[in-house]
C-alpha cells in the first residue's frame, strides 16, 4: 500500500511537470504565431499615435484591449521564466532585444492604463508603494534582462560570437 501511494505521488509530479511543460510551449507558441507581428505593430502604432499625450478615443478601445493582450504575452513569457519553467537565456537568445524595445515602446502606454486604473479605483491613483507589481512586472524584468543581455552581447564585438 505505501508502495502504491509513493508511485502515485511520483506520478502525480511528472503529470504537473508535464502539465506546465505543455503550458510553457503553448505560450512561446503564441510569440511564433502570425498575429504576433500584427499585434506588435499595433503597439507602435498605438504608442506613435498618442506620443503627443492625446489619448482621445483610446481608453476602453479595441486597440486599447488589443495592446494589452499583446503585453500579456510578454508578462506570461516572463514569469514563466522567472519560475524557471523555461530557460531565460533560451527566451533571451530566441527573442534577443526584442522585449527591450517594446517594453520601452509600451511604457508611455503602460502609465497611461496606469492613470486610467487610478481614476477607476483611487486606491491605485498616484504612485502608492507596490503599484509597479500590478502592472506588468514581469514583461519589465523580461525587458531588463533583455537589456543587460544585449549589452552583454554588443560589447563582445562583432564577429565574436555571443558567450556562453
Amino acid at each position: 500500500m505505501i508502495a502504491g501511494t509513493i508511485l502515485v505521488v511520483l506520478q502525480l509530479r511528472v503529470n504537473a511537470k508535464n502539465v506546465r511543460s505543455r503550458n510553457a510551449f503553448d505560450l512561446i507558441a503564441k510569440v511564433v504565431d502570425p498575429s504576433f507581428p500584427y499585434r506588435r505593430h499595433l503597439l507602435y502604432e498605438v504608442a506613435g499615435k498618442h506620443a503627443d499625450g492625446d489619448w482621445t478615443g483610446f481608453d476602453r478601445s479595441l486597440q486599447d484591449f488589443e495592446v494589452r493582450n499583446f503585453a500579456n504575452v510578454y508578462e506570461q513569457l516572463g514569469l514563466i521564466a522567472r519560475k524557471g519553467v523555461v530557460d531565460l537565456q533560451d527566451v533571451l537568445a530566441a527573442l534577443s532585444a526584442q522585449p527591450m524595445a517594446d517594453w520601452n515602446t509600451f511604457e508611455p502606454v503602460r502609465a497611461r492604463i496606469m492613470d486610467e486604473a487610478g481614476k477607476a479605483f483611487p486606491p491605485l491613483a498616484g504612485d502608492p508603494p507596490g503599484l509597479d507589481a500590478i502592472y506588468w512586472p514581469n514583461f519589465r524584468w523580461l525587458a531588463e534582462e533583455s537589456r543587460k543581455w544585449t549589452l552583454q552581447r554588443a560589447s563582445v564585438g562583432a564577429g565574436a560570437g555571443p558567450p556562453e
